[in-house]
C-alpha cells in the first residue's frame, strides 16, 4: 500500500490541497486521509478489488493556456502521473489502461485504450508531450468534453454491462467559455440550436444549455456517475484569480453544491474530487495524489536546514520489510536547495540533478520535474540497509534558512486484505448466521501469516447494500493475531440485490531506533481499502439472477432487447406494477417491458438449470448519451411455497444519434468522384505527415565571411568558428517542426512533386540567393538553399548576387549535443569549399534576375540599384514560411501565421514587422517574437560573451 506525508508552504500553496477541508488537512502532520479524496479512494478501492480500471486523461488545449501555462506544466505533470500509475500498477499488479484526449471547442482522442506498462509508458508519454503545442482552441466546452469522454470510456467499459472502474483526470485553465471574436468555423453547437455566437448575449445562451446538458436530472453528470465513472477535475488558476471561476467543474466533479448551483442527482457515493492549483509545484503533488488511487496521503510539513542536516528540517518515515518500495514527491517553496535523503546509517544522498545510487543494497533513482522538485524511487527491501529510519531534508546552501518545504512519501506494501470464501460462500438475503472469514495477501494474491507482520495490522470488514446500508462484519478492528478468526454476520432484512463487501487493513511499520537511540515510532500507512462487488441473492429456495442487464447500443429512436440470466430453481417475472427506475438518460421517458410480467406468464427454470428473462428497452427520442437504471423483478419457487421477492437489477444502454442518410449518400457520391484520387492522395499525407524537422534541440549562428582565392576570411583572418559561437537556440523544436525562424532567416519543409521519399528543407532570407553547404544544392529560381530535413550539424551560405561576388553570410546550425568533433567537421568544410560553392551561386542567380533597366512595364529589380529598385533593405531581416501543401498550418509561436492557420502573406522587408507580432482585429493575439537580424559583421549577437558550448 502507498502512503503520502505531504508538508505544507504557506501562502499560494495551499491552492494545492483538494477541495474544502484539504486546506486544513494536506499541510498537517497526521496520519488520517483526506475526506476530500472521496473519489480517489473509490477508484483506488476498486482497483484493489477488481485488479483492472481505466483512466483517460482528459486535457484542455485552449488559447489561454498561453498566458496561464507558458511552460506547459501540464505536460510535465500529466507525464509524471502517467509515470507514476505505471509504478503503481507494477507494485500492485493491478492492469490500468490509459488513453489520452483533448477538448476546446472539439473533442479530439489523441491516444486509444493502451495498458500501462514499462513497453507502451513512452508512447503514452510522448502523446502527452504533443500538448504543449495544442494550445490553439476557442472555447473552453465542458459539454463536449465530457460528452466525449463518456464515449470512450463506455468504449471500454466490461463486456457484461458491469460497472467497471474507471476515471477521469480532467485538467483544465478556466471556466466554461466560448469564443465569438473572430470565430473560426461553426458559430453554433448542436445542444444550443438557432444560437449563433456573435456577442455576450449568445455566449451566455450556450452556456446555459451547455450547463443544462450537463447537470440536469439525468444529464451527462449524472449517466457518468451511474456508470461509475469518477471524476477528478484539476483547475489551473493564477493565485489573484477569482476563487469561483472552477465552481462549476467543482460541482461537476464532486456533486457539491456552489455558486453555480447543484449538478446532477446522483451524490453518493462521492462522485469525484477536485484540485484547485496555482503552479507546476501545486500541479505536480495534485497529479500525484492520483498516483496512488485508493491509498490517500498522510501530510507533514518541515523547514529547511542551513548547509548540514539537521532535525528540524526531516520529513521522517520507517520501513520494515512489510514495505515493497517507495516513492518520493518532495518540493520546497524556493529555488536554490539541494534535497537530500538520509539512510538509517547516516550516508547522505545528495540530489541535484537526475541519477542514481546504491544506498546500502537499496536502489535509489532520482530527477527533478521541476526546479524545487524531487522525484525520488526506493527499492530492493532485502537489502541490509532497508530497515529503520529515513529521513529527507531540504538544505540551503547558502545559509538562509527561511524556507518552507513539503514531501509525498509514497511507501507502498504488497499487503491487502482478503475474504478467501468469495467463491465458495453465498450471501442469501434472510440468513441470519453467515460465516465469514478474512485473510491478508499479497498483491499477487500469495496468502500472508498475519501474525507474523513486523509492524501492527488491524482488519475490519462492512457490508455496503445497493440503498447505501452499512452493515457492520467486525464489530472492531481485528488485531493481526485475530484476523483469520471466523465472523458471523445476519442478513435479516437486507434486500436481495448488488452490495459491497469493505474490507480495510490498517497497518504501521515496526518501531526503530535512529543513529543516536531513539526509538522513531513506526509510520503508519494510509488504510488499505478493498471494495469487493458481491450479490446479496434472494432466499434458499428462490431463484438467482444475473448482477446486471447490457441492452447493447441504438442508434437513433426505437427499442432494444435485452436478457436477464436466471439460475433456478424458480420462476421469474418483471415487476410491471413498479415501472424501472431511470437513473440517468439523454431522452426523456425511456421504459422496460417485457413479454413475462406477471407470475402466470413468468419464466420458469427447473432446479440447477438457466434460463433467460427478455426485456425490451423503448427510447422515444434520438440522442447521444448513455441510459442507467434499475428495474424491479420479481423471484418466487416454483411450488409457491414461499411469497415473491423484489430484486432491483441495474441495467444500461448507449445511444447515439441516427445516421444522417442525405449527408451519407453525399459523401458516398464524393468519394465515387474522389476514389481514384484518394490513393494518391493518402501517399502524399503520408509524405507531409513524415516531412518536418526532428524536435532536437538546435543552435544557430549567422557569420559574414569573404572569399580570397581559395581562401575564407571571417573579419580579415582566416576562417574558425569561436569560442562564443553558437549558443542562440532556435526556438519551436519543442515538437517536430515544419518551419522555424533563425533571425531573419525561415527554414520551411518543402514536400516536392513526387508522392514518393521524403520531404526538404528551404533556407531563405529576403533579398538574398542561397545554397545548402559541401553539396552547393539549391531549390527554385531565386534560388534558395536545399537542405535534408535533418537540418542539425549542417550549413549554409547567403549571398546578394548584385553585391560584392566575394561577399557571403555563412549560417551554420549545430545540434545541442554536437561534440568538437562535429564543430571541426563544419569548419573544414566551410573552409574547402565555400569559395566553389560561391562561385556557383553567384551564376546561377545571374541570369534569373530581372531587367534594372527601368522602362515601362518592368518590375522592380529586388537586387538592382536602377530607378525602379526598391530602397536598399537589409537581406537577412526576415523571411516568411510558406503554408503546408494541404492549406493547413500548424500555430506555433514566432512563426509568421495568423491565427488559426491562415499564412501572412509575402515576404518582410527590413523595417517591417516580424512575424508573430498581433495583428489588430485577430483573436487571440499572437506571441510576439522575432526581430531585427541581431548579427553584426562579426557575426556575435550583441555583443556577449557567452560560454562556449562544446569547451571541454
Amino acid at each position: 500500500m502507498r502512503i503520502v506525508h505531504t508538508g505544507r508552504r504557506v501562502g499560494a500553496l495551499i491552492a494545492a490541497v483538494l477541495l474544502v477541508a484539504l486546506t486544513s488537512v494536506l499541510w498537517s502532520a497526521t496520519a488520517h486521509a483526506d475526506s476530500d479524496d472521496a473519489g480517489v479512494n473509490r477508484f483506488g478501492a476498486c482497483l484493489a478489488a477488481n485488479k483492472s480500471g481505466q483512466v483517460l486523461f482528459l486535457m484542455d488545449e485552449s488559447y489561454s493556456l498561453h498566458d496561464t501555462d507558458p511552460q506547459a506544466a501540464r505536460v510535465t505533470a500529466s507525464k509524471y502521473l502517467a509515470e507514476q500509475l505505471q509504478t503503481f500498477a507494477a507494485d500492485t499488479g493491478a492492469k490500468i489502461d490509459v488513453a489520452v484526449s483533448s477538448f476546446a471547442q472539439d473533442y479530439t482522442e489523441l491516444k486509444g485504450w493502451q495498458e500501462l506498462s514499462s513497453s507502451s509508458i513512452g508512447s503514452i508519454t510522448d502523446t502527452l508531450a504533443t500538448l504543449k503545442t495544442r494550445n490553439t482552441g476557442q472555447d473552453t466546452d465542458y459539454l463536449t468534453a465530457l460528452s466525449g469522454a463518456q464515449k470512450t470510456l463506455a468504449a471500454r467499459k466490461p463486456a457484461n454491462g458491469a460497472s467497471g472502474c474507471q476515471l477521469i483526470a480532467w485538467f483544465t485553465d478556466g471556466s466554461m467559455d466560448f469564443n465569438v471574436d473572430n470565430r473560426q468555423g461553426p458559430k453554433t453547437k448542436d445542444y444550443a440550436p438557432g444560437v449563433e455566437l456573435n456577442g455576450p448575449a449568445d455566449v451566455a445562451k450556450v452556456t446555459a444549455a451547455a450547463t443544462k446538458g450537463i447537470c440536469r436530472s439525468g444529464g451527462v453528470a449524472d449517466q457518468l456517475r451511474s456508470s461509475g465513472v469518477i471524476t477528478i477535475g484539476i483547475g489551473l488558476q493564477s493565485t489573484a484569480g477569482d476563487s469561483s471561476t472552477f465552481d462549476l467543474m467543482k460541482s461537476i466533479a464532486t456533486g457539491q453544491q456552489t455558486s453555480t448551483g447543484s449538478c446532477g442527482d446522483i451524490t453518493s457515493p462521492t462522485p469525484g474530487s477536485f484540485y484547485p492549483v496555482s503552479n507546476i509545484d501545486d500541479l505536480l503533488f495534485a497529479f500525484d495524489k492520483l498516483s496512488t488511487p485508493g491509498q490517500p496521503p498522510i501530510t507533514s510539513e518541515a523547514g529547511a536546514c542551513v548547509k548540514t542536516v539537521c532535525e528540524k528540517g526531516k520529513h521522517k518515515f520507517v520501513l520494515d520489510t512489510s514495505v515493497g518500495s517507495v516513492s518520493i514527491l518532495a518540493s520546497a517553496d524556493r529555488e536554490g536547495l539541494v534535497p537530500v535523503l538520509v539512510a538509517p546509517n547516516g550516508s547522505e544522498t545528495r540530489m541535484t540533478s537526475a541519477g542514481s545510487s546504491d544506498v546500502a543494497g537499496v536502489t535509489v533513482g532520482y530527477r527533478n520535474p521541476s526546479s524545487k522538485t524531487v522525484a525520488v524511487r526506493m527499492t530492493n527491501r532485502d537489502a541490509p540497509g532497508w530497515s529503520g529510519v529515513w529521513a529527507l531534508v531540504y538544505i540551503a546552501p547558502d545559509g538562509a534558512a527561511a524556507a518552507q518545504t513539503r514531501s509525498s512519501i509514497h511507501i507502498t506494501g504488497d499487503l491487502l486484505p482478503s475474504w478467501p470464501g468469495k467463491a465458495t460462500t453465498k450471501l442469501h438475503s434472510g440468513d441470519t448466521s453467515v460465516g465469514m472469514t478474512f485473510a491478508v495477501t499479497t498483491t499477487d494474491g500469495k496468502a500472508v501469516d498475519a501474525a507474523a507482520i513486523p509492524g501492527k495490522a488491524a482488519l475490519s470488514a462492512q457490508l455496503v447494500t445497493a440503498a447505501g446500508k452499512t452493515i457492520p462484519i467486525t464489530s472492531t478492528d481485528l488485531d493481526k493475531s485475530q484476523i483469520t478468526q471466523k465472523q458471523t454476520v445476519s442478513l435479516a432484512g437486507v434486500a436481495p440485490g448488488n452490495a459491497t463487501l469493505r474490507m480495510t487493513l490498517k497497518v504501521t511499520t515496526a518501531p526503530a531506533r535512529d543513529r543516536t537511540g531513539t526509538m522513531v515510532a513506526g509510520t503508519v500507512l494510509s488504510p488499505q481499502n478493498v471494495d469487493l462487488p458481491v450479490t446479496v441473492s434472494a432466499p434458499v429456495g428462490y431463484p438467482q439472477l444475473g448482477s446486471s442487464i447490457d441492452f447493447g447500443r441504438l442508434d437513433g429512436a426505437g427499442s432494444l432487447t435485452g436478457a436477464l440470466a436466471i439460475t433456478g430453481p424458480g420462476c421469474v417475472w418483471m415487476n410491471s406494477s413498479t415501472p424501472a427506475k431511470i437513473l440517468a438518460s439523454p431522452v426523456d421517458n425511456p421504459t422496460v417491458t417485457s413479454g413475462s410480467d406477471a407470475k402466470s406468464n413468468c419464466v420458469k427454470v427447473a432446479d440447477g438449470q438457466t434460463g433467460q428473462l427478455p426485456l425490451t428497452l423503448s427510447v422515444p427520442g434520438e440522442a447521444n448519451g448513455t441510459v442507467n437504471g434499475k428495474v424491479s423483478i420479481m423471484v418466487a419457487p416454483t411450488d409457491g411455497s414461499a411469497a415473491p421477492v423484489a430484486v432491483d437489477v441495474p441495467f444500461t444502454a448507449s445511444l447515439s444519434k441516427k445516421l444522417d442518410v442525405e449527408r451519407a449518400i453525399g459523401a458516398f457520391v464524393i468519394a465515387l468522384i474522389l476514389g481514384p484520387l484518394i490513393p494518391l492522395l493518402l501517399l502524399y499525407l503520408v509524405k507531409w505527415l513524415s516531412s518536418r524537422i526532428p524536435a532536437k534541440a538546435l543552435r544557430s549562428e549567422q557569420i559574414r565571411v569573404q572569399v580570397n582565392g581559395s581562401t575564407v576570411l571571417r573579419d580579415g583572418a582566416p576562417f574558425a568558428l569561436r569560442d562564443n559561437d553558437l549558443v542562440r537556440m532556435v526556438p519551436g523544436l519543442d515538437a517536430p517542426a515544419r518551419r522555424l525562424d533563425l533571425g531573419g532567416v525561415a527554414l520551411k519543409v518543402h514536400l516536392g512533386l513526387a508522392p514518393f521519399g521524403t520531404g526538404f528543407v528551404v533556407a531563405s532570407a529576403s533579398g538574398a540567393a542561397g545554397a545548402a553547404g559541401k553539396t552547393g544544392d539549391t531549390h527554385g529560381t531565386t534560388p534558395d538553399a536545399k537542405l535534408p530535413l535533418a537540418v542539425h550539424n549542417s550549413w549554409f551560405i547567403l549571398h546578394d548576387p548584385n553585391g560584392p561576388a566575394d561577399a557571403a553570410t555563412v549560417v551554420v546550425l549545430a545540434g545541442a549535443d554536437a561534440t568538437a568533433t562535429v564543430r571541426a567537421r563544419i569548419e573544414s568544410e566551410i573552409n574547402s569549399t565555400l569559395p566553389r560553392i560561391l562561385g556557383e551561386l553567384r551564376a546561377k542567380a545571374a541570369p534569373g534576375q530581372p531587367n534594372s533597366s527601368g522602362g515601362p512595364g518592368d518590375q522592380p529589380n529586388p537586387f538592382g540599384t536602377g530607378p525602379s529598385a526598391p530602397p536598399p533593405t537589409n537581406p537577412f531581416a526576415g523571411g516568411a514560411p510558406s503554408a503546408d501543401p494541404f492549406g493547413h498550418t500548424q500555430v506555433r509561436p514566432g512563426s509568421g501565421q495568423t491565427q488559426y492557420g491562415q499564412p501572412p502573406q509575402g515576404r518582410p522587408q527590413y523595417g517591417q514587422p516580424q512575424y508573430g507580432q498581433p495583428q489588430p482585429g485577430r483573436y487571440p493575439p499572437g506571441p510576439q517574437q522575432g526581430g531585427p537580424n541581431p548579427f553584426g559583421p562579426s557575426g556575435q549577437q550583441g555583443g556577449q560573451q557567452p560560454r562556449n558550448p562544446f569547451e571541454r
